[in-house]
């Protein structure tokens, strides 16, 4: 029985962690599979960044949210944003173990526009 509540809880959690509909998905694995590339990453570093990048985008849209519903200012979303870029960004560079990760991201903000 525990066995059963544990499977589905773990369902669950991935599930919600990784409910986003097969478009921003996509986004999500190019961006992660063009990483695991460049910067030759294993699959525990892979997958961390699978997680990494997924929990960045719902907070992204987090604050998007509260930004069109009025509860922050445009300047309170952007300096928001650039704080969680820079959050991002970090934990890139840590899982990446390279300083040199704004070619990339250059790279990727031109390649995901045409992802669909």
């Amino acid at each position: 029985m525990k066995k059963i509540v544990l499977a589905v809880l773990f369902m669950l959690t991935a599930t919600v962690t990784f409910g986003q509909n097969k478009w921003q998905q996509k986004k999500i694995d190019y961006f992660v599979e063009a990483a695991a590339k460049e910067f030759k990453l294993d699959k525990k570093q892979t997958n961390k960044l699978l997680k990494v990048r997924a929990t960045y985008f719902l907070e992204y849209m987090e604050i998007v949210k509260k930004a069109k519903s009025g509860a922050i200012t445009p300047e309170e979303k952007k300096s928001q944003i650039n704080a969680h870029n820079q959050k991002f960004n970090a934990n890139l560079k840590a899982i990446t173990g390279t300083d040199n990760v704004q070619p990339f991201l250059v790279r990727m903000r031109d390649e995901l526009k045409n992802v669909k």
